[in-house]
């Protein structure tokens, strides 16, 4: 019997999917004014923009996993991962259940910092919306299981369509929510954070990371240069 092999080669990062700062806090406070799925879907979309999380990453936030102030920086110690997987394909026949972070072993932690404006919005987002019986930060509005990939798609391509102008919306600039964690790792990159470091927060090897966000780094030349020069010039 023939089996399909699967194409597990890296992916460089598309800089033209990648939202810059200000389009993005657009995009989530386009996300906001979505009906009635759009408010508590706010925080999930910045957990992945402002802390680099996974989908999977953010379905399984619970409120124990936040060490955050009132105000400030905080960290988010993710130790669960609940990607969309049926039930059938489960070891407790239950969809979607919790497993291990990707990359790590079982009950591994990944600890990610927690910036000011996302410390801001989580707290909004317990006050407004609460938690799950069982902590969770985000749930299916019918069942309180995962949310589902189709409904977050659906606000978010609403929230394009609600920002952008039909020309840009058409094309590839944010198209997908993953393209936030795209962004913030890029964010992060080019902002001069050390490459050890992202690859730390974003759950990658260092090799994997400088691979698949190649293309981004390219952008930062100009001031790559402007650093070499000026270090240069100290000595």
């Amino acid at each position: 019997m023939k089996t399909k092999k699967r194409n597990h080669a890296l992916k460089e990062v598309d800089p033209r999917y990648v939202p810059n700062p200000m389009q993005a806090r657009m995009l989530l406070a386009a996300v906001d004014t979505i009906g009635k799925q759009g408010p508590p879907l706010v925080a999930f979309f910045a957990v992945m923009y402002y802390a680099g999380l996974r989908p999977e990453e953010a379905c399984a936030l619970k409120k124990a996993n936040l060490s955050i102030p009132e105000m400030g920086w905080g960290d988010l110690h993710l130790g669960r991962s609940r990607p969309e997987i049926g039930e059938e394909w489960t070891d407790s026949g239950e969809a979607s259940e919790e497993g291990p972070l990707k990359h790590r072993a079982e009950n591994i932690e990944r600890p990610v910092p927690c910036p000011p404006m996302l410390t801001e919005i989580l707290h909004n987002h317990i006050a407004r919306f609460g938690t799950a019986p069982d902590g969770r930060l985000f749930r299916g509005a019918r069942d309180g299981g995962r949310v589902a990939s189709t409904v977050y798609g659906r606000v978010w391509a609403a929230a394009r369509e609600r920002m952008f102008t039909e020309e840009v919306a058409t094309g590839p600039l944010a198209k997908r929510p993953y393209d936030l964690r795209h962004a913030c790792v890029s964010t992060w990159l080019t902002g001069g954070v050390e490459g050890t470091r992202v690859a730390k927060w974003a759950g990658h090897s260092l090799a994997v990371l400088l691979k698949v966000y190649a293309k981004c780094l390219d952008g930062g030349e100009r001031t790559a240069r402007d650093r070499a020069e000026q270090a240069l010039r100290g000595w």
